[in-house]
């Protein structure tokens, strides 16, 4: 199955039945962790942290370890959902408290099914916990919790390393976990960073429109054609027609 179809049918029929046990759940495509340097393909946010990585048809599990390794330290719960050609590879490499499910077609209608339930992922990384809060949303838990002092122009590495150094990591998660839930403009800091690449762009296009250059150096005036360079043009054009008829 391709991974369209897979995440498709994930959508319809393993987040419905989560969703329906928690009204409350939050279903995130493509969520970033580790300050964007890996993406898993859905996470639900409701009691637990849960991430659902696909390998379709068209994947292999070449990435898989890597990916292992990072999901691990964020997730309370993973699940591989795998086509059925990955499975048997999958079942020798996944740790053992990762889920696993098998996508695939039968009788012509795509399915996906359960192999074995996720337990509790040992490995979390409190300050990899901290990395799915934006800045703002730490400052503020951190004003919260009367912990700001000194903090307001520091970096978020700061922050995040604040709040793993100030908080238990079951209270972190349930902060981290509630803060995704009722977080809104999720694209946010990706659409700051487009308008200020389409300013960069107008900024340019008018320095052009106005005979500037973009660049910081000072503009120099054209040199005139010298008289060689002009009989070499002269004698490319007569060729130009000569050869084509021009």
């Amino acid at each position: 199955m391709h991974d369209a179809d897979i995440r498709r049918i994930l959508h319809e029929v393993e987040m419905k039945r989560v969703c329906a046990l928690d009204p409350g759940t939050r279903v995130i495509d493509e969520l970033g962790i580790l300050e964007g340097k890996f993406r898993i393909d859905v996470a639900v946010v409701n009691g637990y942290l849960h991430g659902y990585e696909i390998k379709s048809s068209e994947d292999n599990l070449d990435r898989l370890q890597s990916q292992q390794a990072a999901y691990n330290k964020v997730f309370d719960k993973l699940t591989l959902v795998a086509d059925e050609q990955h499975v048997e590879q999958a079942m020798k490499v996944l740790p053992p408290w990762w889920g696993l499910m098998v996508a695939g077609m039968r009788n012509g209608v795509p399915y996906v099914d359960e192999i074995w339930t996720p337990r509790l992922n040992p490995e979390v990384d409190p300050y990899a916990i901290c990395q799915l809060l934006w800045k703002e949303e730490a400052m503020s838990i951190l004003q919260a919790r009367k912990l700001s002092s000194g903090l307001s122009t520091s970096k978020r590495r700061v922050l995040w390393e604040k709040l793993t150094a100030s908080m238990d990591l079951s209270e972190l998660k349930e902060i981290v976990r509630e803060t995704l839930k009722t977080r809104e403009n999720w694209r946010e800091g990706t659409t700051r960073r487009k308008r200020r690449a389409k300013k960069r762009t107008r900024t340019t296009g008018k320095a052009r429109r106005e005979g500037k250059s973009s660049s910081p150096t000072t503009n120099q005036s054209a040199k005139p054609i010298s008289k060689k360079a002009l009989r070499i043009a002269e004698g490319a054009l007569k060729n130009a027609i000569l050869t084509y008829g021009l």
